[in-house]
């Protein structure tokens, strides 16, 4: 996603728009960011309170206030560049983009879990979803997880369970069995 965000293929204000409460942004900030993103061109990246506030219903005062709770939760810096301080909106598309990918990750791994419990005709419970997230760390991916159901036609849990065993014994690496110092 961060690709198709840097190529201008994904909208930055309409990726906002739709998800700026996940970053617990208000409406005011939200408006102010919009309009300073609307404004803003090679000349002129960064716009006072007073000049924000020509263009909407909120005070210099009440502006002021947004931009600053958006500086302290790092949603946005200031960066100097030649001589010029100017708004960097890139910590707040960095935040944006990694909850939606997380999001997405956390989706998937859900909808695997729908697609074994299917497949096997059960119900997994927290214990069997705990057990199938420690072969993640033998290598063994939910998705690879559910090739392994398709390709050997396993229809319970337990004989997941024992070719998953025998997978991950198979993919660990003895670190025993060299002599690192010779080689």
């Amino acid at each position: 996603m961060q690709e198709l965000f840097k190529s201008g293929l994904i909208s930055k204000k309409t990726l906002l728009i739709l998800n700026y409460s996940k970053l617990k942004i208000s409406e005011n900030q939200l408006s102010i960011i919009l309009l300073i993103m609307e404004l803003s061109n090679e000349d002129q990246k960064n716009f006072t309170p007073s000049q924000l506030s020509k263009y909407m219903n909120l005070s210099s005062e009440q502006i002021e206030n947004e931009i600053s709770l958006l500086l302290k939760s790092n949603h946005i810096k200031l960066v100097v560049k030649a001589k010029k301080t100017i708004l960097d909106l890139s910590p707040l598309f960095n935040k944006l983009l990694a909850k939606i990918e997380d999001e997405y990750a956390k989706f998937k791994i859900k909808e695997n879990y729908k697609i074994i419990e299917t497949k096997l005709n059960y119900k997994l419970n927290d214990n069997d979803i705990e057990k199938l997230e420690e072969y993640s760390s033998f290598g063994i991916s939910m998705s690879k997880i559910v090739s392994i159901i398709d390709s050997i036609e396993l229809s319970t849990l337990d004989d997941l369970f024992k070719v998953l065993d025998s997978k991950s014994k198979e993919s660990s690496v003895k670190i025993t069995m060299y002599n690192w110092l010779n080689d």
